[in-house]
C-alpha cells in the first residue's frame, strides 16, 4: 500500500488523538475495578465510561476512512481531527471523579458532569454526520442513526429523572448496536 505522507500525517493525529482517550478511558476503569468497595462513581456514570470506549474503537477501526481519502488540506485536516478532539473533551469529562463531599449524591454527579457531556456527545454526533457527508458526498442508512443518537444526547443532556437516564442507556446502547449492524452489512465496517 503506497500512502501520500499528508495522508499519513492526518492518519498518525487521529489515531494519536484518540488513543490518548483511550488510555485514560482504560487507566479509570481499571481504577474503578480495583477498589474493592463499591464504585465511587453511579453505576449509569460508569456504564457510559464503558460505552465511551467502545465509541473510541468504533472511531479507531474507522481510520481506514483516512487512509482511503488522497487529498488532504488543512481544512479537511482540521475536520477529520475535530472528531478525536470532540471525543477527548467528552472523555475528559465524563472521567471526572467526585469530591468526597460529593459522594453522598452520585448520580447528582453524574447529572452536572452528564449536562456538558452530553452537549458534547451531540457534538461528535454531528461531527460524524458532516465528515460523513464531505467524505462521500452521500448520507448512509448508518446515519439516521447518527442522528437518532444526537437527539437521545440532547434530550438526556436535559432530563434530570434516574429511569430516563437508565432508558437513555439502553438506548444508547441499542442505537450502537444498530450502527455496527448496519455497518457490517453495507461493508463499511
Amino acid at each position: 500500500m503506497d500512502i501520500e505522507l499528508n495522508t499519513l500525517l492526518v492518519a498518525l493525529m487521529f489515531v494519536t488523538i484518540l488513543s490518548m482517550g483511550i488510555g485514560n478511558i482504560l487507566v479509570s476503569l481499571a481504577d474503578i475495578l480495583n477498589h474493592a468497595t463499591s464504585s465511587r462513581l453511579h453505576r449509569l456514570h460508569v456504564w457510559w465510561i464503558f460505552l465511551l470506549l467502545i465509541v473510541h474503537l468504533n472511531l479507531f477501526w474507522n481510520t481506514k476512512a483516512i487512509l482511503d481519502n488522497p487529498d488532504w488540506d488543512f481544512g479537511g485536516f482540521l475536520l477529520a481531527i475535530a472528531g478525536p478532539v470532540l471525543l477527548y473533551f467528552a472523555t475528559s469529562i465524563l472521567l471526572t471523579t467526585p469530591e468526597a463531599d460529593d459522594r453522598t449524591d452520585l448520580f447528582g454527579f453524574y447529572r452536572r458532569l452528564g449536562g456538558r457531556f452530553f452537549v458534547m456527545f451531540a457534538a461528535i454526533q454531528v461531527w460524524v454526520l458532516i465528515t460523513v457527508y464531505a467524505l462521500s458526498k452521500a448520507f448512509h442508512a448508518v446515519d439516521a442513526v447518527n442522528f437518532a443518537m444526537l437527539l437521545l444526547a440532547l434530550v438526556l443532556s436535559r432530563v434530570e429523572g434516574s429511569r430516563a437516564h437508565v432508558i437513555g442507556l439502553a438506548a444508547a446502547c441499542v442505537l450502537a448496536v444498530a450502527s455496527w449492524a448496519l455497518s457490517w452489512f453495507s461493508g463499511a465496517g
